[in-house]
């Protein structure tokens, strides 16, 4: 920023003191903001870790119980996480057992009992009608796709369509060979029958002259005609 505007101490004089020649004294008036400020650092109070208060505190017992506290809680995080994975895997080691049991045939029941027969056809029966349930829905879907593309495909051929009438449309309205309601007749102004609209277009208009006299020119007789008549 210039600093031209500024006012300075000692003002410029002519004479023998022009060109810089001029010997200053040093001044003594200062600026308020030439003065040396916050010249004292921030002490710190008591409870922010002074001098004092840092040499009575044992740092090394601090950070070792800190540490003993983190290992501690990280223990029993750890106990815990391996209780509870311990507990889910019996469960699932249980069930696993349980279902290999049902899965397993009983040796000890003789092939001609009937109530293993009727147990096993009936079991075939149920996957069977299982087996019929799951084609159907499977073919029911495939049916629901196929009716789905090709409605989908249908609305996009209609949509091409109607687009490529519009089109058309708009090629014939912009070409006026091939559009019937245009018309090369000039169009009527919204003035044309009008009662009041040119109405001396009989009259006769008299021509302008130029005649370089003052007394006998037209603007001068048309002066005198409308004041001094």
């Amino acid at each position: 920023m210039t600093t031209a505007a500024r006012p300075t101490w000692a003002p410029a004089k002519g004479g023998n003191e022009q060109g810089g020649t001029r010997i200053f004294g040093p001044s003594q008036k200062y600026s308020s903001r030439d003065l040396a400020a916050h010249t004292a650092l921030k002490p710190r109070k008591d409870g922010q870790d002074t001098q004092d208060e840092l040499q009575k505190r044992n740092l090394r017992d601090e950070l070792e119980e800190r540490e003993r506290r983190h290992f501690s809680s990280k223990d029993k995080v750890y106990d815990d996480r391996d209780r509870r994975k311990g507990a889910s895997t019996a469960l699932l080691l249980e069930g696993t057992k349980r279902d290999a049991e049902d899965r397993l045939a009983p040796k000890n029941v003789d092939a001609d009992d009937s109530d293993v027969d009727v147990k096993s056809e009936d079991e075939s029966d149920d996957d069977d009608d299982d087996e019929d349930d799951a084609e159907a829905l499977m073919a029911e879907l495939e049916r629901i796709k196929k009716e789905r593309a090709e409605e989908k495909l249908r609305k996009d051929r209609q949509m091409q369509e109607e687009e490529l009438k519009v089109k058309e449309a708009e090629l014939i309205r912009g070409n006026p060979l091939l559009n019937n309601a245009t018309s090369f007749n000039v169009k009527r102004r919204w003035d044309d029958d009008v009662v009041f609209k040119n109405q001396t277009r009989g009259e006769t208009k008299a021509p302008k002259r130029f005649i370089n006299d003052t007394i006998r020119n037209d603007f001068h007789r048309k002066f005198l005609q409308k004041y001094m008549k």
